[in-house]
């Protein structure tokens, strides 16, 4: 065994074998420890020399093929061993599966799991108690099958803390002490049963991998001297791929020109902020946070940092949820009254027997194993029911949600707009001139304006120009200079921003504003040039799915950056009722919206968007749930993804979390309540202890296959088309807004805007 003074923390290990490029390393922690398995890798994926590994949680081996270049790196290894305990590093998202051991439903992955247990059953089953050296032979056996169990009592120990470990231990080794050797080897078989259900429930859903970027998503490039628009699939080595505020950048690279803020979250697991200029290496996935880069395509695909690593590993899904960790906690808290009462017994019966069975209140253990399942069998499932959930805790608070939270652009209406209606105010301005200067400075924005812009000037063969002194405010506009031009585009507090004068008032008067468009300012060297009217359809089925939540007594509001006129029409079409519409919201707005709802800490609070300008709010809520057509923000930022770019996916969603946190209840209810009852009985009625073991460890196992029926029973809910989704324009026309207060976005002594 070999042992290295460690940078936080010595962690025991043995090189099994180290050939040139190749390195097969056994570290015991790897059989409990999940989290230390995370960091492990992800340490490991960071190592430009690591090729690919492979993790063997049953052997607790790791095997890491690396470029060797006549070293053999061995020092790195060592150290990254040790590192990977250490408590302050942040929590990473990436767990390294062997598929050749952990295949779906694997039965040769089962039958090697059981091995052990199963020989060791037939040992003290058949062997003959006139065997020579007979409870030699038979203490031996359950030494080391229940080995693992010690050595995580004895490291528990060491750190101070206590678990049901502790207890699985003394009573194990009481019972092999009295020569009751079958109950022990019995409550391992039974238990490696759950444990293999478990990690086979996991690897059903293994192929389910969660990609920081969307395959989809196209990207402006300079290749051979001209200018395109293609998809990241298409990008090659060579390409000058221009990346603005809100995507994430899609190859390795140099930057060629300009300037940003960058985030590197997927990677590192930080969310630190970091500046990012010309001749700076960039990786793939670094979400462009502010700014705008051009940067030379270095390694693109699978060749790419972020590719290597999906190819690596499958995104871990974490399953603890509260009322695992609550669970976990009781049990943990009965541990010393348990060996208290067993004390007690003890004195005042002098009967061993009756003693050890307090030993036996080990609950938590089995609700270690059936929480996961169930959670792992709705993770899995749910792409089925068109939602991809990244975590268990997620499940967990959906299943308590009272408030949702809706973007309007984009979220609750179609992604893609259209241009409706432009109105020229300056009398020399061609709509072609104006088109071009659009396109030039919108041509690099994933938002529906923008991509609005670009469609209606490719349809009028106008193609973008170049431009200087580029910038953009998520929300608010973009400005450029465009032909010694400064021309600033969006919102009308964004032109107040700049000091160029627009009243508000006489733009609203445009007939285009009742119509449910959406207004959009133009300027030109400081002077407002031209209103442009653009629409985004309500998505069909949004009205839908509004009534299915508030018939659920889930309250629904809608936030946007629109004025109060489209705001309404768009509420009108979806079903909202007046107080529950939030207009002119800037992002630091919809985030002081949202603490008004959590302020008193009651409401579970879940917000739905796409954009670049929803992620602050999607971070600051409980759950966040986006689109993939969305953001590369937003889907990073996202704990539910709605994959079939439906709404109806958010009560498919709420429907499986209420299933599974049934089950999970049920499974505890399962688990909890024949453990107890077969302590009481040891204590009272002195229950043998192999029908103890059968009574409690068969009712986890039970409560297992309870957790399964979400894999073969759950179907989608049925969503009953809502009648509100007849809705249209004209009717909204018919309602007498000027007659009714406006209390559209004010802001108030604590900047909290008040609803429409």
């Amino acid at each position: 065994m070999t042992s290295t003074p460690p940078e936080s923390q010595t962690i025991a290990y043995e090189v099994v074998h180290h050939l040139p490029g190749r390195l097969r390393l056994r570290i015991p922690r790897l059989r409990y420890d999940e989290r230390y398995l995370r960091q492990l890798q992800h340490l490991l994926v960071q190592q430009e020399v690591v090729q690919q590994i492979r993790v063997n949680i049953a052997a607790a081996c790791v095997v890491v093929e690396y470029n060797h270049h006549g070293e053999n790196h061995l020092a790195l290894f060592r150290t990254l061993i040790h590192r990977a305990a250490d408590p302050d590093l942040p929590s990473p998202t990436i767990l390294s599966i062997d598929k050749q051991v952990y295949s779906p439903w694997n039965t040769t992955y089962f039958l090697q799991k059981m091995a052990l247990p199963v020989t060791a059953l037939a040992i003290v089953a058949l062997l003959p108690v006139q065997t020579p050296f007979y409870p030699v032979i038979v203490a031996t056996v359950i030494t080391v099958i229940a080995l693992p169990t010690f050595q995580e009592a004895l490291e528990s120990l060491a750190h101070r803390h206590l678990n049901v470990t502790q207890l699985e231990s003394l009573w194990t080794i009481l019972h092999t002490l009295q020569g009751e050797y079958m109950a022990p080897v019995l409550a391992v078989f039974m238990s490696q049963v759950g444990g293999s259900l478990r990690d086979m429930t996991a690897q059903v859903g293994e192929t389910q991998v969660f990609d920081p970027l969307d395959q989809q998503r196209t990207y402006w490039i300079e290749r051979d001297g001209t200018r395109r628009n293609v998809s990241i699939r298409e990008l090659q080595v060579g390409d000058h791929v221009i990346v603005a505020a809100g995507s994430a950048v899609p190859v390795d690279g140099e930057v060629l020109w300009g300037a940003a803020v960058i985030q590197r979250q997927f990677l590192t697991g930080e969310s630190d902020l970091l500046p990012c200029e010309p001749e700076q290496m960039v990786l793939a996935s670094s979400l462009v946070v502010r700014g705008q880069l051009c940067v030379n395509a270095k390694a693109v695909g699978s060749e790419t940092q972020v590719g290597k690593t999906l190819q690596l590993a499958k995104q871990a899904p974490q399953l603890d949820t509260r009322i695992e960790n609550y669970a976990e906690e009781i049990s943990n808290q009965a541990i010393l009254p348990a060996m208290g009462v067993s004390a007690l017994v003890y004195g005042l019966t002098l009967d061993a027997h009756r003693a050890i069975a307090p030993l036996q209140l080990d609950f938590g253990a089995g609700i270690g194993i059936t929480i996961p399942t169930a959670i792992l069998a709705a993770l899995t499932h749910a792409p089925q029911v068109g939602v991809y959930v990244r975590n268990g805790r997620a499940l967990e608070l959906l299943s308590r949600v009272n408030v949702i939270v809706f973007d309007k652009t984009g979220t609750l209406t179609e992604v893609k707009g259209t241009i409706v209606g432009v109105e020229i105010l300056k009398k020399d301005l061609s709509e072609d001139a104006l088109l071009y200067w659009l396109s030039t400075i919108e041509q690099h924005i994933n938002h529906p304006f923008a991509l609005a812009i670009m469609d209606y000037a490719q349809e009028r063969g106008i193609l973008p120009g170049d431009y200087s002194d580029w910038s953009y405010e998520p929300g608010r506009g973009a400005m450029g200079v465009v032909e010694g031009h400064k021309i600033l585009v969006g919102t009308h507090q964004f032109m107040s921003d700049n000091d160029i004068a627009a009243d508000l008032d006489e733009l609203r008067t445009h007939e285009g504003v009742l119509w449910n468009r959406s207004l959009a300012c133009v300027a030109c060297d400081g002077e407002l040039v031209a209103v442009l009217f653009y629409s985004n359809p309500v998505r069909p089925e949004t009205a839908s799915v509004i009534a299915d939540l508030q018939q659920r007594g889930i309250e629904c509001y809608m936030v946007t950056g629109d004025h109060h006129e489209v705001a309404n029409a768009v509420g009108y079409a979806a079903g909202f009722r007046l107080g529950q519409i939030y207009t002119n919201t800037l992002p630091e707005d919809k985030v002081e919206i949202l603490k008004k709802f959590k302020n008193n800490g009651e409401k579970v609070v879940a917000y739905v968007g796409e954009g670049f300008n929803d992620t602050a709010a999607m971070a600051y809520a409980d759950i966040s749930i986006s689109l993939p057509e969305g953001s590369d923000a937003a889907r990073q930022t996202a704990d539910i993804l709605l994959m079939n770019n439906n709404l109806e996916g958010i009560i498919q969603a709420i429907a499986l979390s209420k299933e599974v946190m049934d089950i999970i209840n049920q499974n505890i209810a399962l688990v909890v309540i024949p453990n107890v009852s077969v302590v009481l009985a040891g204590v009272f009625l002195s229950l043998h202890p192999v029908v103890a073991v059968l009574i409690s460890n068969g009712a986890t196992l039970l409560a297992e296959l309870n957790s399964l029926r979400i894999l073969t029973d759950y179907r989608p809910v049925k969503i009953q088309r809502s009648v509100s989704s007849g809705r249209s324009q004209t009717g909204m026309l018919d309602i007498p807004w000027k007659k009714r207060p406006r209390r559209s976005f004010v802001r108030l002594g604590n900047d909290v805007p008040n609803p429409a």
